[in-house]
């Protein structure tokens, strides 16, 4: 008999979580090397749940950047801002500019059956949280002059 799956406390999806997550605020880092351990990073798409406030949902089939050795996804604050807005502009013009929530992930065949939800609870059946969201502050290099 197959164990029921739940959500834990805290918890948005029912889905077991997958991957650390870093929403990458800074313009000039791209992160093309893992803040972590210094390998280089892959691009990878991944249907990410996003939820606008104060409580819209929003699945983007989104490029990241991952790194396989630590399981760190991440994304882009300003690619991330500039699709919301346009998606908002179109969809949900009274949302742009509010603030959201990359809440998890969606495995990508629910993503491509394009599924509509009706409920919140239907939601919480396709979602994968983020096992925990990280920061990381990029490396400054510093100029020294040769004289």
């Amino acid at each position: 008999m197959a164990k029921k799956q739940g959500r834990k406390p805290g918890q948005f999806g029912y889905l077991p979580p997958e991957h650390k997550f870093f929403l990458n605020p800074h313009t000039d880092a791209r992160f093309t090397r893992c803040p972590k351990c210094d390998r280089p990073t892959n691009l990878r798409k991944k249907p990410l749940l996003i939820l606008i406030q104060p409580a819209q949902p929003v699945s983007l089939n989104k490029t990241c950047r991952y790194c396989p050795s630590c399981d760190i996804l991440i994304a882009h604050k300003d690619e991330l801002d500039e699709l919301l807005r346009k998606i908002c502009l179109q969809i949900f013009p009274p949302l742009v500019g509010h603030d959201y929530l990359v809440v998890g992930t969606m495995d990508r065949k629910t993503w491509k059956e394009g599924r509509q939800t009706t409920t919140l609870e239907d939601l919480y059946h396709m979602v994968h949280d983020f096992k925990k969201h990280v920061e990381f502050e990029p490396t400054r290099y510093i100029w020294v002059k040769d004289d």
